[in-house]
């Protein structure tokens, strides 16, 4: 009987080593997975940061470009502004003859140079006069008010222009500022 009793004790013994084994290897796995856990979870903290700085660095990069744009605007107006005061100065000028009762070549004159020095300002900044006449109409360019009777070769061109157009000549493409207003031989 006692070596029965040995024999159930190296046994129990045997078992008690093999759940404490399980018990210690079970232990090493939720330890391992704790540590994966953590480092996971250290990653997207560290992911989850990165995005949110991205988020707010790209929000910064639209308002500055915005306000760069505004700028660009408002310096391109200011310049334009600062060409067209010499024509209010010209003009000024021109009221200041007709009120000492100059002659009247003296005033058209006068007003030609003013004419002349504010088609220069629309061109440098990139604005061309639409003057068609005698040419096809465009209704890309322009806007027929009406048509008139006309020898057959001069079917569809136009006759006369009541309103020049305008176009501003963009760095990629022009874009019309107002149709001619045309008069379209039928």
């Amino acid at each position: 009987m006692k070596e029965k009793d040995v024999l159930n004790n190296e046994e129990m013994n045997l078992e008690n080593q093999e759940e404490i084994n399980m018990d210690v290897q079970e232990e090493n796995i939720k330890d391992e997975i704790q540590k994966h856990l953590d480092e996971l979870k250290n990653q997207n903290d560290q992911l989850n940061d990165k995005y949110l700085r991205l988020c707010a660095e790209f929000d910064n990069y639209k308002k500055r470009t915005n306000k760069e744009k505004l700028n660009l605007i408002d310096t391109a107006n200011m310049q334009l502004i600062i060409d067209l005061l010499p024509i209010i100065d010209d003009i000024e000028r021109g009221l200041e003859a007709i009120e000492k009762n100059q002659t009247l070549d003296a005033i058209s004159q006068a007003y030609k140079l003013i004419y002349q020095k504010f088609l220069n300002i629309l061109k440098k900044y990139g604005v061309e006069e639409i003057n068609p006449i005698n040419e096809p109409f465009d209704i890309e360019l322009h806007e027929a008010i009406s048509t008139i009777e006309g020898p057959e070769e001069k079917k569809n061109i136009v006759a006369d222009v009541l309103m020049k157009g305008y176009k501003l000549n963009l760095q990629d493409r022009p874009v019309v500022l107002r149709y001619a207003k045309v008069v379209v031989y039928q």
